[in-house]
Order: structure tokens, then sequence, then C-alpha cells
């Protein structure tokens, strides 16, 4: 084998360096995951900002499958849970702005805590861009077995004949529940007891067990209890029954009209991220939930899905502010 003169091998040398020089300058211009083909090209994940098994987590779930057909790429669902959704809301605020971490967000860390909670560092509006209304569903008053009730009626009356006994489970300080209970309160007349939880599902469970007595519940969590007895469903924040429980008389029908209260949940990213990448998600998102097994899941557990754009969705939210902002100041609800 005959051996290149050194001239030769100089030559081929610079010019070998020369090709990664151009190569790696190449790269670095690129945007984060560009190159490696369209987006997603890897998995997504969807943070749900409570603990395993409450509404939040039953719709993320749902929608992670459909998602992972559709997109044919890995949508992992990772429950965060603390500070009554704070620490999951404030976990994606920091997040990359690059479509691969979404929040499944719940009424209350995104237009009650920023007011209740002391030291919240993520601004709604500055941090996130909201992407599609996941659905709502009101909440479910229940009450453990053990409670002798039957009705609201007969849960104020006891409330009445013995004050401050009847205990109420939250998810937190200002809290849906917890603005529930208190308007319960202050509109019937009587004074119940909050016992406040990190999420829903323990709040449930441990109505369930006997160490609180009634629960505004979502949904999901709860409607299982109910049918096979170990909870007893007094009523729904609604003018209407819900279809997972057409039973269960509507709170609002029943002298108190303010109990007209559905939570709800909606998709966001961190702000920054592409439009075309939010567009997408929003597309495929409402895609997921139309998904007739998804529409049927979710109804017999209450929860009701809608189409709205993700501009309507901001607006929507803004709305809920101004109503909770409002429901904080009258019943007195202190920061925490």
């Amino acid at each position: 084998m005959q051996l290149s003169s050194r001239p030769e091998r100089r030559r081929a040398l610079l010019a070998a360096i020369s090709v990664l020089a151009l190569a790696a300058g190449a790269g670095a211009a690129l945007p984060a995951h560009a190159g490696t083909g369209a987006y997603p090209d890897q998995p997504l994940r969807i943070i749900v900002p409570y603990g395993p098994g409450g509404t939040g987590d039953v719709i993320a779930r749902f929608v992670a499958k459909q998602l992972s057909q559709d997109l044919k790429q890995a949508v992992i669902v990772e429950n965060k849970a603390g500070a009554a959704g704070s620490i999951g809301a404030n976990y994606v605020a920091n997040a990359a702005a690059d479509g691969y971490t979404l929040l499944l967000a719940y009424t209350s860390e995104m237009v009650i805590n920023p007011v209740i909670q002391k030291g919240v560092s993520y601004n709604v509006t500055r941090d996130f861009s909201p992407i599609a209304l996941a659905g709502s569903t009101p909440l479910l008053l229940v009450s453990n077995p053990s409670v002798p009730v039957e009705n609201i009626e007969g849960l104020v009356k006891l409330a009445k004949d013995k004050p401050g006994t009847v205990t109420y489970a939250t998810a937190g300080t200002g809290s849906p529940a917890d603005i529930a209970g208190a308007l319960l309160a202050k509109d019937a007349g009587i004074k119940i007891m909050a016992v406040p939880y990190k999420g829903g599902s323990q709040a449930v469970t441990d109505t369930v067990s006997g160490v609180v007595n009634i629960y505004f519940s979502g949904m999901p969590p709860a409607v299982p209890f109910v049918k096979s007895g170990k909870l007893n469903a007094l009523g729904v924040t609604s003018t209407t029954p819900s279809p997972a429980l057409p039973d269960v008389p509507a709170l609002a029908s029943q002298g108190y009209p303010r109990l007209d209260l559905a939570g709800w949940f909606g998709f966001f990213v961190p702000k920054g991220v592409a439009s075309d990448r939010q567009e997408l998600l929003h597309d495929k998102i409402l895609a997921a939930l139309r998904a007739p097994e998804v529409q049927q899941g979710l109804a017999m557990q209450g929860v009701q899905t809608s189409d709205m754009s993700a501009a309507a969705f901001g607006e929507f939210v803004q709305g809920e502010q101004a109503k909770y902002n409002a429901l904080i100041k009258e019943l007195n609800i202190s920061a925490e």
C-alpha cells in the first residue's frame, strides 16, 4: 500500500477540520429538538398537580392515551402534588418552553391560589399559555354513611343542632371544596369545620373511612364510592343533576342557588412555546377529547367536555379569576 505524501496528508487534515467546523456551526444554529424529526420527536409529559386518582389525574390519563396513539409518541402523566396544586403549576411555569411539558390545571392553581396563597411565584398571565379547556364538572357533596342525614336539609339541621361538630374535607384553604363549604355555611347560617388535605384522592378516602363527615368532591373519585354505598350523595353544585348520577339533586334547586360551582380543568404550556406547537397541541387534545371512548368514560364520571378555542379559553380563565376573587373577598377566606 502506497502512503500519501506529507503535503497531501496535511491538505486532507485541513479539509476534514473545515468540514467538522461547518457541521458544528450548523448544529449550534439549530433550535432545540431540530434535526431529529418533526415535533414531537420525544416523549411528552402531562404534569398533574395532584395525587393519583383525582379528577385531573383521570382526565390526564384518558387524554394521554389518545395523544400517544395520535402522535405516535409516548405521553407520560406525572403527579406532582402539594400546596393545592401550586407545586405542580410552578414546576411547569419553570419548564423549558419547548412544547414537551404540559400542565393539566384545575380551577385552584390558575385562579384561586395566586390570591389565597402567600409566596406563589408564578403568574398565570406571564408564565402560561392556555391550550385547551379539558372539561368541567360540578362538585359532588358526599357524606359518610355514619352521618345521619339523607339530603342537604338534614345536613343543615344536624349542623344547627350541633354547631361546629360537622367536619368537611377540602383540598386546602381556598380550594373549590373549601369555597363551597364556606358558601354553604354562610348561606345556611351554620358552623362547620374545614379539614384541609393536599388533594382530592385522600380527602375522598378519609370521608369514606369516617375521618371527616362530608366533602365537596370532584365527581370521578367519589362516584364509585357512591355507587357501592360507601358514600351518600347529597347533591351536586349545579343547576341540574349530573348525567353520572341523575338521581342526585342539584343543590341550586334545593334552596342554595349560589352553590352552582363547577370546577374546570385545562391544558397549559409554559409561556414562549412556539405558536405552531401550541396549535398542534390544541388540535390534538380536542381530537382526543372527542374520541367516543373518552367522551363516554368522562361523562360517566360527570366530566363534560367542551370545544373552545385557545383564545376563548384564555378569556374564560380571566372571567373565572374575577368570579372567585369576589367570592374569596365576600367569604373572608384568609391567605395561607
